[in-house]
């Protein structure tokens, strides 16, 4: 089992419904601009011994800015990108459910309605014997999942792609 089967499954089976759509990297780049601000800020404060520890801060705190936003501007960019429902304009919640061998009835009865309200009610384990994989919109109009099974060390499906519209 592989998330990225899962999501390819997803916009394959949707009809163009469901895209891959990267985020926005206008909020890297502003992080990015503002650890470089503060960096220039710092040659403006005179080297007075005064101002030694707000030159040090400027340079600690820019620094630290600048490259978070570099690796934020990276993730956003060159990362893989989130299901996005065309329909209802918003990315998909991804959530990935775990459960004992013993609850496999009531996970597979929950899936096959493709009820989400029923497999949360289901107590999960730290063993995962059956997993789940949902999408779902945040307001609740869309949903798709999926059951695999751990069976000869490898996760096998045991139900098709289930689908709520």
């Amino acid at each position: 089992m592989n998330i990225k089967d899962f999501n390819e499954a997803i916009y394959a089976s949707s009809n163009g419904v469901i895209v891959e759509r990267r985020k926005n990297p206008i909020i890297p780049i502003i992080i990015l601009l503002a650890g470089v601000a503060l960096l220039v800020a710092n040659t403006f404060v005179p080297s007075v011994i005064e101002y030694n520890n707000i030159k040090s801060v400027l340079v600690l705190a820019g620094g630290l800015t600048t490259i978070v936003g570099i690796a934020y501007c990276a993730v956003s960019i060159f990362g893989r990108g989130v299901p996005y429902h065309k329909g209802e304009k918003c990315a998909l919640v991804q959530r990935q459910y775990s459960f004992d061998r013993a609850q496999l009835q009531k996970v597979v009865s929950a899936v096959e309605k493709c009820d989400k309200i029923a497999l949360d009610a289901i107590d999960e384990s730290d063993i995962a014997g059956v997993s789940v994989i949902c999408c779902y919109s945040p307001n609740g109009n869309y949903c798709v999942m999926q059951a695999f099974a751990y069976e000869d060390f490898v996760y096998q499906s045991i139900t098709k792609l289930c689908e709520k519209e």
